[in-house]
């Protein structure tokens, strides 16, 4: 029986990314290993789904208990099944790990916690391009994971409502435009951005009553905005250095579809020439 269905372990990696406004820079949450295999390398939080769960709460679980943080914002991004991405055994049994990935979002004060899984932790910045030459070599298949969901992120602050899960509750359209700047690493007309900000329907509405802390000290009140939803845009923001990254996330589709096609019949003689 173990021949035909070799053992398979599901498992969850989040890939949490938060904007430091003092460096104008996206970083991503790396934690360096305490326990093997692959010891003393440098990973994503994660790990393995209990029996009793589903992977978004497996995806949280992981996550808190490793980092002792929780992220504002998750969302599951894809899965990775290469026979190879994790080899370990169970006894003499070897074990597949299949893992799902997040993009987590953190906007909050509080540092990460040390676990008897990890032995350090850092926030690594996370370029544009070649994102290898600031972070360190990354445990598995971490560094696949880590440049598709930079990708995806990048991406998707173009077709939906993403960027202002890095913002507070009231915050002025600068900041919107400081998120997409900061993760896009571009420099984009104020004038034009924010026209186009405001005519997205549904997503951001100017506050009528924002609390009183917020109002600035000297000079003109800022306009404070709340969201409303986080839609997808029937309208695109673009990204004016964004081609290749939608030339990428086309590809990925790509490749995807072409294993996700249609499955040929195998007729019941065909079955049992192959035993």
């Amino acid at each position: 029986m173990t021949n035909r269905y070799p053992l398979s372990l599901n498992a969850v990696n989040v890939v949490c990314f938060k904007i430091d406004w003092e460096e104008s820079a996206l970083k991503v949450l790396l934690i360096k290993r305490n326990i093997t295999p692959q010891k003393n390398k440098w990973s994503l939080p994660g790990g393995f789904v209990n029996v009793d769960e589903n992977i978004e709460d497996a995806a949280l679980r992981k996550f808190v208990e490793e980092t002792g943080i929780a992220p504002a914002y998750l969302s599951q991004v894809r899965t990775y099944s290469d026979v190879k991405r994790d080899k370990r055994e169970i006894g003499k049994d070897k074990v597949r790990v299949i893992t799902t990935s997040f993009i987590g979002i953190y906007t909050f004060d509080k540092n990460p916690v040390l676990t008897k899984e990890s032995s350090d932790y850092a926030w690594f910045k996370i370029p544009r391009k070649y994102i290898q030459h600031s972070i360190p070599e990354l445990a598995f298949d971490h560094y696949q994971i880590l440049t598709d969901a930079s990708n995806r992120l990048r991406r998707d602050l173009e077709f939906s409502g993403l960027a202002t899960r890095f913002l507070p509750d009231y915050f002025t359209l600068g900041q919107i435009q400081d998120v997409y700047e900061t993760i896009w690493e571009v420099e984009l007309d104020p004038a034009n951005f924010r026209d186009k900000l405001t005519n997205v329907d549904g997503w951001i509405r100017e506050a009528k009553n924002p609390p009183r802390d917020l109002e600035a000290r000297r000079g003109k009140p800022p306009t404070w905005y709340k969201e409303h939803d986080i839609p997808h845009f029937e309208r695109m923001i673009s990204n004016p250095d964004g081609a290749v990254i939608r030339e990428k996330e086309s590809e990925y589709q790509r490749n995807l579809d072409s294993l996700t096609g249609e499955i040929p019949i195998i007729t019941p003689h065909q079955i049992n020439n192959k035993k």
